[in-house]
């Protein structure tokens, strides 16, 4: 029993590993988005974000 139990313990916490690495790699996918779409709008992503007038 205490066998069964730690294997899964070991299981539990390398799922909760593995979904922090999905959640970057979703946020980073979501910053890239957002930056392709405002370049499209006239925006340049840099520090500070600006905007380009036409």
């Amino acid at each position: 029993m205490p066998a069964i139990r730690s294997i899964l313990s070991t299981l539990l916490v390398a799922a909760l590993c593995l979904l922090q690495g999905c959640a970057f790699a979703v946020g980073a996918a979501a910053g890239g988005a957002a930056g392709y779409m405002l370049k499209e709008k006239g925006y340049t992503v840099q520090s500070p974000v600006t905007h380009e007038h036409r």
